[in-house]
């Protein structure tokens, strides 16, 4: 198939590879013509775009649309939208957080109606999903190479609310369930994604911070902030996707 990606950033640019080894034409944007040229030294089709302006039919005539960019606003997305109505109508994915979800300390699956009044991504959820085979994938924190959580508090050397529960997922395991959803044509749909475990943050910081020969960041006396888990059980049971990386404590970052 050709599947485009708006974005070419740490997970657009692993997707494309991953996407081109498995046999798919892709392309990606960036919003410089600098990056542009080194996406396409690198041996990437890529085009210079920024959401909201107007597409080239490059772009937008393919099989697979996928959003991967941390953009929040709704007008841009709504102008793209529109602009998919008289083109070929591509399978369109779009990337969300799991920060929709409620700092409420309870678990959410993706019926959960503890949601985030405040995020913009929810506005945007519900106009992607007015377009026809869309899904929606909202990730937890983003792990992997470039972003090892044992470096997450080593600027500010303090994890605040640190009795609060970790989500996260692994980078193969964003572009896993990515590739499951297209390769199982799963429209019309909301997903989690999240590692199965969820330990303490003050002990998982902590201790990835010692694997990774950092300075050991202390804890902060305070109990407020991001606090929740996250249901992972859909992508498993109705994908039957299997997690490279479902303990926390085994992620990998070269």
């Amino acid at each position: 198939m050709k599947i485009s990606i708006i974005g070419s950033g740490w997970l657009a640019l692993p997707l494309a590879k991953q996407l081109q080894q498995s046999g798919h034409t892709t392309w990606l944007t960036s919003t410089t013509k600098e990056k542009v040229k080194t996406l396409q030294a690198d041996g990437f089709n890529a085009i210079q775009y920024q959401l909201g302006e107007k597409a080239e039919a490059t772009l937008l005539d393919c099989d697979v649309l996928i959003i991967a960019i941390t953009h929040k606003e709704l007008t841009d997305f709504q102008s793209l939208l529109h602009q998919l109505e008289p083109a070929s109508h591509p399978q369109l994915i779009f990337i969300s957080s799991t920060s929709v979800y409620a700092n409420d300390g309870q678990t959410h699956d993706e019926n959960s109606t503890g949601l985030n009044l405040e995020n913009p991504l929810l506005a945007i959820e519900n106009s992607i999903r007015s377009y026809p085979k869309s899904t929606i994938i909202r990730f937890a924190g983003l792990a992997g190479p470039g972003r090892n959580p044992g470096r997450f508090f080593v600027k500010s050397g303090v994890i605040s609310n640190p009795s609060a529960a970790v989500n996260l997922i692994h980078l193969d395991d964003c572009i896993g369930i990515i590739e499951t959803i297209i390769g199982q044509q799963a429209w019309n749909e909301t997903y989690n994604g999240c590692a199965d475990n969820h330990p303490e943050k003050g002990v998982y910081y902590q201790q990835m911070a010692q694997f990774s020969g950092q300075p050991i960041p202390k804890l902060a006396d305070n109990q407020q902030g991001s606090n929740k888990i996250i249901d992972n059980q859909k992508v498993k049971q109705q994908l039957a996707y299997s997690f490279k990386y479902p303990d926390v404590f085994d992620f990998k970052f070269g």
